[in-house]
């Protein structure tokens, strides 16, 4: 998939917020903000951001230019860890920054599609 570059992100965050009265250096600040964050990275962990960093993250998630999941993981005496990551849509994005539609998903299993003999041994001939 594409890298997402700072000017995709401005483009991305004018056709969202601009309508919504955000002037350009608001909007370009918010676009060096999560620039800053992900870098070249797919995730953000929650607890890395400050109050106002959040806050901004809200408003993308509002405008669905990104996402959340949620991950539990055990960690001494049994107690559970909940971990929050904020993902860029990638697609919405790019869609919005370059008009670039959303790749299609390749199938996963699609390897064993493939012809039913291609799993059969076939005998040698002397």
């Amino acid at each position: 998939m594409a890298v997402i570059k700072l000017e995709d992100l401005e483009i991305a965050f004018g056709k969202t917020f601009g309508e919504k009265g955000y002037s350009e250096d608001e909007i370009k600040e918010m676009a060096d903000l999560v620039i800053s964050l992900y870098g070249f990275d797919y995730a953000v962990v929650d607890n890395r951001l400050k109050p106002k960093e959040r806050d901004v993250f809200y408003k993308l998630e509002e405008a669905g230019l990104v996402y959340t999941k949620q991950e539990e993981v055990t960690i001494k005496k049994g107690k559970v860890w909940r971990l929050h990551y904020w993902f860029l849509n990638r697609p919405k994005i790019l869609h919005l920054s370059r008009g670039e539609e959303a790749p299609e998903k390749a199938d996963e299993y699609a390897v064993y599609v493939e012809d039913d003999e291609i799993w059969v041994r076939k005998k040698e001939t002397e």
